[in-house]
């Protein structure tokens, strides 16, 4: 019996038979070296480095490869179920600035997925700035696209974080498991803080911070699980506020093989930093 011939709820706790779970596990990891099997994961690792080291090296790992330009436009027709959220805080944070145009930095956005995604249901000014800041050969995909579709006024990319320096809105949405620092270091790489931090779709637990792989189907990726308490802990402590946060069943992670490292529901916060 191999490990894909298993229902999931058993493969989950083949730890309880140690011998039985050790040759199951091995044989998980052959099959899902092999086969790449789209959002699976494998493993739990103190580090990036030690994680990235696990992924075989013929193997493509992280998304600057032009194999990886086209995942999500499925997403770019219309909001999603776990969008919703962070529509409501965008549209309170829009238009603050009293006539000033508003910057939306969008971490990871991809070839500007959200933006495609919400224009129609958040109806965005002519004014509004829009950066995505991706690896490049997403960005360079994106600029392509924006051209195409003649927006590329509106709709901006790079792979320099200091592009970022004069945002209003830090939009991270899926993106930062994917990196080896936190919003903190993405701050002070910007060098600002932004007035609103949107974050949806993050992978967070009550329990130490580790990494995993997750294969997309196309590429490996380390993926970073963080520590709730301290992830919010770390934003609030450079003056921000927690206003909100939200919970969704869109995205899941989990781990075969191993104990209290699954992540069931992804996690939202809107953060904001008070002025004056």
């Amino acid at each position: 019996m191999r490990f894909f011939d298993l229902p999931e709820r058993l493969a989950r706790h083949a730890w309880r038979v140690p011998l039985l779970g050790r040759a199951l596990a091995a044989d998980y990891a052959r099959w899902f070296d092999a086969k790449r099997p789209s959002n699976r994961f494998r493993g739990v690792y103190a580090s990036f480095a030690e994680a990235e080291a696990a992924i075989p090296r013929d193997q493509r790992t992280g998304y600057d490869h032009d194999a990886m330009q086209g995942m999500y436009r499925h997403r770019m027709d219309k909001p999603c179920e776990s969008d919703y959220p962070v529509l409501f805080w965008l549209r309170e944070a829009l238009g603050e600035q009293r006539g000033a145009a508003d910057h939306v930095f969008d971490f990871g956005g991809h070839v500007g997925v959200s933006w495609y995604g919400w224009r129609e249901a958040l109806r965005f000014a002519p004014t509004l700035r829009w950066t995505v800041c991706d690896v490049p050969a997403i960005a360079r995909e994106g600029e392509a696209l924006a051209r195409e579709r003649g927006v590329q006024d509106r709709l901006r990319f790079t792979s320099d974080a200091t592009d970022g320096a004069d945002a209003t809105v830090l939009l991270v949405a899926g993106s930062l498991q994917y990196v080896d620092f936190g919003i903190p270091e993405l701050l002070a790489k910007m060098g600002a803080r932004p007035r609103w931090i949107l974050v949806n779709k993050q992978p967070l637990h009550d329990g130490d911070t580790f990494v995993t792989v997750q294969s997309t189907g196309r590429a490996f990726h380390p993926y970073r699980i963080d520590d709730r308490a301290r992830f919010v802990a770390g934003i609030v402590a450079l003056g921000y506020r927690v206003v909100d946060d939200w919970t969704n069943r869109e995205v899941s992670c989990r781990i075969p093989f191993v104990r209290g490292h699954d992540v069931e529901m992804y996690s939202g916060y809107c953060f904001v930093r008070d002025e004056g």
